[in-house]
């Protein structure tokens, strides 16, 4: 299991040992084998960093603009054209 909040430099992670890790900026803070607990305590972190930290509101034309980039990537990533196959003529086995 692995969980950040990339903006407080909050994570969580499950050592090799089974051990769940909630640290901060690399400094653990909690450490548990009870993934409920880990994931209670790193939620807590979380509501209380999101509060530090808001998210930005975008404007109309923002989100007008990531939309169209988005648009425009997809398009490109997947190219739907596929070149027909040429047609034959079937074969038989009789002349006739």
């Amino acid at each position: 299991m692995y969980l950040s909040f990339l903006p407080a430099e909050l994570y969580l992670r499950k050592n090799d040992d089974g051990v769940f890790v909630v640290a901060v900026k690399a400094e653990a803070v909690f450490k548990t084998r009870s993934s409920k607990k880990a994931l209670a305590k790193f939620n807590e972190l979380r509501r209380h960093f999101e509060a530090q930290f808001p998210t930005p509101e975008f404007t109309a034309e923002e989100k007008a603009a990531l939309l169209q980039k988005h648009i425009a990537e997809t398009i490109v990533d997947q190219s739907t054209y596929r070149p027909r196959k040429k047609l034959r003529p079937g074969s038989t086995r009789t002349f006739g």
